[in-house]
């Protein structure tokens, strides 16, 4: 049992410190709707490099920030989650419906998604995929294989989770205490 909460523990390290980095990306999304907003209104324009590829770029990297960070606010229990079924319910019968969503649903999902997002972005790949728009961003394959990463992490987040509502049920009552989670900060 110490050994699963070590490597939940080595799990959710790595994903704070992916999120930590790609938050920056935070301050480019600043900047690049500021640039555009700016270019838009005086009219000026970097010549073969106008809106649509800044528009673009802003949906990248708004995309990167939620795939990169979705694995960590899992982990911390900061996801968007509806409690109509664990509302009332002990922390033992919480860790319960948990196992059982993960099991049911989260698993299943995953290796769906993580398999089809690869070979979604094998093909745009392949095909040397761009954008539609005549002047947009061309190697669309990076934020499809940036889909692949982040799923990779919420599977990795899944397996973290497991694993400490594992110990939580079934390891002693020392590291029971220590796999609780943490408290979200809503």
């Amino acid at each position: 049992m110490g050994a699963l909460l070590g490597v939940s523990n080595a799990i959710d390290r790595l994903l704070a410190r992916i999120a930590w980095w790609f938050g920056w990306l935070f301050v480019a999304l600043v900047f690049v709707i500021c640039w555009d907003i700016l270019t838009r209104k005086i009219g000026f324009q970097i010549p073969g490099f106008g809106s649509t590829p800044i528009q673009e770029l802003e949906w990248h990297l708004h995309g990167m920030l939620f795939i990169f960070w979705l694995g960590y606010a899992y982990v911390r229990n900061v996801h968007v989650r509806i409690d109509v079924f664990t509302a009332g319910k002990t922390p033992r019968q919480q860790a319960k419906l948990e196992i059982f969503g993960l099991i049911v649903f989260a698993i299943p999902y995953c290796a769906v998604a993580t398999y089809y997002s690869y070979l979604f972005a094998q093909t745009a790949f392949i095909q040397n995929e761009s954008s539609d728009a005549p002047n947009g961003l061309p190697h669309r394959w990076i934020i499809k294989f940036c889909l692949v990463l982040g799923l990779l992490l919420l599977d990795l987040a899944v397996a973290s989770v497991l694993m400490r509502k594992l110990v939580m049920l079934f390891g002693p009552p020392d590291l029971a205490a220590r796999a609780a989670p943490p408290a979200a900060s809503h």
